[in-house]
């Protein structure tokens, strides 16, 4: 009896972990901006995103990879391998934030209102499965 009782908790605990609700993995939109820095003649540009974990459950590992949409834009970029590389990968715990700022140089000074919803992050987990998109809204120069 002691060994059914015990089989049927082990059963009904792996099937309640297996149900349990998955990382829901968002970003903050008002601390998430991309940065324009122009000094004499060298000009960067740095994506700064706080991804958020809404739920209470860990994140697998995560990676992020750079969209661009304007083909002008991209053309300014002295590495053009930006949107080809994913960043270090990284995880965020439940409940929790994780602060994500890739830097880049470029050729060229872009004006912000045409950076301003050009760049996006695509975040994958580690079968290449899209978790969640967004687009950069905030750009300042400094």
């Amino acid at each position: 009896m002691t060994r059914n009782l015990c089989i049927s908790l082990t059963s009904i605990l792996f099937l309640l972990s297996a149900c349990a609700p998955d990382a829901d993995i968002g970003h903050v939109e008002d601390e998430s901006e991309i940065m324009i820095f122009s000094e004499e003649e060298e000009t960067s540009i740095a994506f700064n995103a706080l991804m958020t974990n809404h739920s209470e459950r860990p994140s697998d590992e995560l990676t992020i990879n750079w969209e661009i949409d304007d083909e002008a834009l991209l053309d300014m970029f002295s590495e053009p391998e930006v949107t080809e590389s994913a960043s270090e990968s990284f995880s965020v715990g439940g409940g929790e934030r994780f602060m994500i700022s890739e830097s880049f140089f470029l050729d060229e000074t872009p004006d912000p209102e045409d950076v301003s919803g050009a760049v996006g992050g695509i975040v994958t987990n580690e079968d290449d499965e899209e978790v969640y998109r967004f687009t950069f809204e905030n750009v300042e120069e400094v």
